[in-house]
């Protein structure tokens, strides 16, 4: 049986600051996945109408997360630079991510999107490459769930803000500009405040190419993560995170970018309540699998509203069960991992999980455009039912998976409880 690898000391400093620098790390990237999510489908369907040709572009993105994120992984575990270790490519990456994003509204042809989306996608998921194994490196396990959840809040502050206030007051190409900004101002900026430490050689194991997927596989509770995040990856790009429910809403509902923008910014509501406070909670009472399975029953609710969404003003109710819905499982799911993974090869094993949610993600992409061009008729409704059986999958591989330190904790209480007992 699988146990968990790193044992907390009994009592260990919060880092605030390092915690809030990281956490206005992760917002500034976010903003570029909102760019990708909700920005880009639309840019791209202003140069073509075909969903397969627009799918095929946003494939860019998790192509690329298959190739250069457990790249990172596994020099980040091996490098160390004046600079820092997984804050090296955060530092020299952010500012290419800038310059793409700077010069996306003036490309006039459809090969000019697909440079720029080519090159700002791969220096965009080397960026992404970095977030789990920093999230180790930086903290002791019980504050992990914590900083997720810092995280996550300052992520939905900032989608809140693109899509609430961005969406709605400025025009596409503004929007990138700023984005791009931001990018050098706060990932490029901040990642110098990272306080890093040199990686132990010594503790690193021999890495070989069949080596780099058994440390995730071999182990039978990493691989059940390892299918969960696959068939996450599934149910989350399908119809929301692979930009097709912005065609939806355009195309099947009629709805403008400023319309769009104000009615899914709900989304970002309960995220950024109630992240930390959930992960506070979970932490202290609960199994980290019960939440994960609330949040996919979130999930899948919010999925199907949207099959059954006549018109904009139900895509807010599909916003705001996709927002709960992503907490619970996203907040819970790393750090729950993570507890599996030596710290030594947390950034090679983490690579190798993005490989599985990159495979999820093209697929998804792929498969959502060419079925709805080849065998819906170009009707993107068709997103959410694909998405609802993967939510269903993933449902039942994530109850498969034990909460050893949920279990141990109960144990130790019930002994206390008992102990107490005995000696009255």
């Amino acid at each position: 049986m699988s146990t968990p690898l790193e044992q907390p000391a009994r009592s260990t400093p919060q880092r605030w600051p390092m915690m809030a620098i990281f956490a206005v790390i992760w917002g500034a990237l976010m903003l570029t996945e909102q760019l990708s999510i909700h920005l880009l489908p639309a840019t791209v369907r202003e140069h073509t109408s075909s969903p397969f040709l627009i799918s095929l572009i946003l494939f860019l993105n998790p192509l690329f997360g298959v190739i250069a994120q457990p790249l990172v992984g596994i020099i980040g575990d091996r490098i160390w630079t004046p600079i820092g270790r997984r804050a090296f490519f955060l530092i020299t990456g952010a500012p290419i991510v800038g310059i793409c994003l700077w010069f996306i509204p003036e490309a006039r042809f459809l090969w000019h999107i697909f440079v720029l989306v080519l090159i700002y996608q791969f220096f965009q998921d080397i960026l992404w490459g970095s977030d789990h194994p920093l999230l180790a490196d930086l903290f002791p396990p019980k504050q992990r769930l914590f900083v997720s959840g810092m995280l996550i809040t300052c992520g939905q502050a900032t989608g809140a803000i693109f899509l609430k206030f961005g969406m709605t007051n400025f025009e596409a190409d503004e929007l990138y500009r700023i984005v791009a900004i931001l990018q050098v101002l706060l990932v490029t900026g901040l990642s110098f405040f990272l306080n890093e430490r040199p990686p132990d050689k010594a503790k690193l194991p021999r890495l070989t190419f069949r080596g780099y997927f058994r440390d995730l596989f071999a182990d039978p509770t990493r691989r059940r993560f390892a299918f969960l995040y696959f068939c996450l990856s599934l149910l989350m790009n399908i119809a929301v995170f692979g930009g097709f429910l912005r065609i939806f809403a355009m195309e099947s509902l009629g709805a403008s970018q400023e319309e769009y923008g104000d009615t899914f910014a709900v989304s970002a509501i309960g995220p950024l309540f109630l992240s930390v406070p959930m992960a506070w909670l979970v932490e202290r009472y609960t199994s980290k699998r019960m939440a994960m399975l609330l949040g996919i029953v979130f999930l899948i609710t919010a999925l199907s509203i949207g099959w059954t969404a006549q018109s904009i003003d139900q895509i807010f109710w599909l916003a705001i069960m996709w927002g709960i819905g992503y907490m619970l499982t996203i907040v819970t799911f790393k750090p729950f991992f993570s507890e599996y993974v030596p710290k030594e090869i947390i950034g090679q094993v983490s690579g190798a999980l993005n490989i599985c949610w990159g495979i999820g993600r093209s697929i998804a992409i792929v498969a959502a455009g060419a079925a709805v061009e080849f065998l819906f008729d170009n009707n993107y409704r068709y997103i959410f039912p694909m998405s609802i059986v993967m939510g269903i999958a993933s449902f039942i591989i994530a109850w498969s998976i034990p909460d050893l330190r949920y279990e141990a904790r109960k144990a130790k209480a019930k002994g206390g409880v008992a102990a107490s007992e005995n000696s009255q």
